[in-house]
């Protein structure tokens, strides 16, 4: 019998020891990417923020046609410490003023899951209303995407090429240096509307059932009357939706910025996820987007913090593991809206990697 217990004992210990090998490799990993990465994504920021300043000096002596009051806010992985990649893109949210603000709206749950926004009679501006008063999120987001396209054919960055281009929820603008570093950056503009307070969108989260930090963020942006969260002019696929330009999906990107940055031993897991996802090709081989990994993190934040890197990311990935098996991804922020679905098939063929990559060294990923 001693000798029973003292080899469980025994084994105990070899699994602690092997663990704290883990994590001692998962630190020089993040280290490594620390070194090699970030300083080229700040490189990159400099060159981007170059052009920002030239691009919010255009927006303050406006004359475009199609005028809008907007705020550029940083948001995304290049300003959560999450890059993985040298060539990571950069989000940066375009937050609308004076009459496109939530204040003005009668916010509504659509039977879609998604939310629709029916003026009050404080937005004067019809254009941009349906016979309904509800807000057509379609013909704002081009109105928008115009004024930007104005004011970005009047930036000047020495030595380098602006282009630009459409899509459904951003407008894409590539940076190319022509000489030099000759530098490659890639931006999303996301025009968005504010919300200010909580409390005016249903069916969303309760307060007492977030993060601390998150909490006390929240409560600082009703105080000062800054955005605690935002309506996207864009939906995923609207072909599948009735209706779908009067739609809006929320966007809480300041919440996960907020979290992540003040959170940074869960920084670190989501980061060791992201690389993993990153080298294994998750994106295209699963349908997996790396901001699942945060909302994840958010939904098991109690039982991630404080963990050590490896430790962590091993419980985010068995958490992952989890909302796939239920073939879903929550939104935790919303309730009964998922961010992603997958089919039975494709939800076994993810649960096997995730277990694969559970087992491996991290070396060897």
């Amino acid at each position: 019998m001693d000798e029973l217990r003292y080899s469980r004992r025994n084994n105990k210990v070899q699994r602690r020891s092997k663990m704290d090998i883990r994590n001692r490799e998962a630190v020089r990993l993040l280290n490594q990417i620390d070194k090699k990465i970030t300083p080229r994504v700040k490189s990159n920021q400099e060159l981007l923020n170059d052009f920002l300043d030239e691009l919010r000096d255009s927006l303050r002596n406006d004359e475009a046609p199609q005028s809008f009051a907007i705020q550029i806010i940083h948001v995304g992985s290049a300003f959560e410490n999450l890059a993985v990649d040298k060539t990571a893109d950069f989000d940066i949210l375009v937050s609308l003023r004076e009459e496109y603000v939530s204040e003005n709206f009668y916010i509504e749950r659509d039977p879609s899951g998604y939310f629709r926004l029916k003026a009050t009679e404080e937005v004067t501006d019809t254009r941009y209303l349906d016979y309904n008063n509800y807000l057509d999120s379609s013909k704002l987001r081009s109105s928008i995407f115009k004024k930007l396209i104005w004011h970005i054919k009047q930036v000047f960055v020495d030595d380098t090429t602006v282009t630009y281009q459409r899509g459904l929820a951003a407008l894409n603008v590539k940076l190319n240096e022509r000489s030099g570093q000759k530098r490659r950056v890639s931006i999303d503009f996301v025009p968005q509307i504010p919300v200010h307070t909580w409390g005016q969108c249903p069916d969303l989260l309760s307060l007492s059932e977030m993060p601390r930090c998150l909490r006390q963020y929240i409560d600082r942006t009703n105080r000062h009357k800054n955005p605690c969260m935002f309506f996207s002019l864009a939906i995923p696929k609207p072909e599948m939706f009735r209706n779908s330009n009067l739609l809006f999906n929320p966007s809480f990107s300041l919440l996960e910025k907020n979290f992540i940055n003040e959170e940074t031993d869960i920084q670190d897991m989501v980061l060791l996820v992201k690389y993993i996802a990153k080298k294994r090709n998750w994106e295209d081989e699963h349908h997996f987007k790396s901001f699942y990994a945060k909302r994840v993190a958010l939904k098991y934040y109690d039982e991630l913090k404080g963990m050590k890197p490896w430790d962590g990311c091993l419980r985010l990935l068995k958490k992952l593991e989890k909302e796939v098996a239920s073939r879903v991804i929550d939104g935790f922020f919303v309730t009964d809206q998922p961010l992603r679905k997958w089919k039975r098939r494709e939800s076994q063929n993810f649960i096997r990697e995730i277990r694969t990559v559970c087992r491996m060294n991290i070396k060897n990923i």
